[in-house]
């Protein structure tokens, strides 16, 4: 059995964890940057937004595709639903700007003396 006046190897890991925690968080309490504020970086924004933007036409086309291949309407309905998946894909990025935009709005006001 182990010796309870041993120490358990947990311990130190314990508090070697706590110290890095304690660290990191003065470093992020110091600093502006932007994941440290809580905000999105613009390549995260940017990777959403295509991604928005390929899924949403994409499924337009399987919709598309799907429904022409069960109702004998070869291209039309294919046409339609890549249209509407586009529409979808720029609604989706107009909201997610007004977000981003919302957002930093917030961040502004919040960092003005008072």
């Amino acid at each position: 059995m182990s010796d309870p006046r041993k120490p358990s190897p947990f311990d130190s890991l314990d508090k070697r964890l706590k110290a890095v925690r304690d660290r990191r968080s003065k470093r992020e309490g110091k600093s502006s940057t932007a994941r440290g504020s809580g905000g999105s970086s613009g390549l995260g924004v940017g990777m959403r937004i295509a991604t928005e933007i390929v899924a949403s036409i994409g499924v337009g086309v399987a919709i598309g595709l799907f429904l022409d291949a069960q109702l004998g309407t070869k291209p039309w309905l294919m046409l339609l639903f890549i249209l509407l998946g586009t529409a979808a894909a720029f609604y989706n990025v107009v909201r997610v700007a007004k977000g981003l935009e919302r957002r930093s709005k917030e961040d502004r006001d919040n960092s003005r003396p008072k």
